[in-house]
Formats: structure tokens, sequence, C-alpha cells
């Protein structure tokens, strides 16, 4: 494998770390969004899909950001 082929290979898979985090993230904001406006979401479980009620969705809600006012 060439010199330049290593750094495309590298550089693949620096941009799937970017992309599932990305991923990851939006997934987290749209499950806790759900959960923030008491909406079921439907899930794949044991070979059925399966409705969560909001509070059995099992993800927390960010933290709020501090008050500028509260910083010592």
């Amino acid at each position: 494998m060439s010199h330049l082929d290593r750094k495309k290979f590298a550089n693949r898979f620096e941009q799937d770390d970017e992309v599932s985090r990305a991923v990851r993230e939006a997934v987290h904001r749209a499950l806790a969004e759900h959960k923030r406006k008491s909406n079921s979401i439907a899930v794949w479980k044991n070979g059925k899909v399966v409705i969560l009620e909001s509070h059995e969705i099992p993800v927390e809600d960010p933290p709020k950001p501090k008050d500028p006012s509260e910083r010592p």
C-alpha cells in the first residue's frame, strides 16, 4: 500500500468517526425530545415492534447550560 493510499485509508476512518458521532448525537437529541414532549417511540425488541412510552425511553435529557450569573 502506497503512502497516499494509507493516507486515504486513515482519512476514511476519521470521516466515519465524525459521521458516527453526528448520528449518535442526532439520535440522542431525538430521543430526548420525544421523552420531553411525552411522545412514545417504536423500537425493535426480541423480533417484534414494541412501543415505549415516554417515561420508558432510556435517555437522559442533556444537562441544561449553566446560568452565566452563577459563575464564580
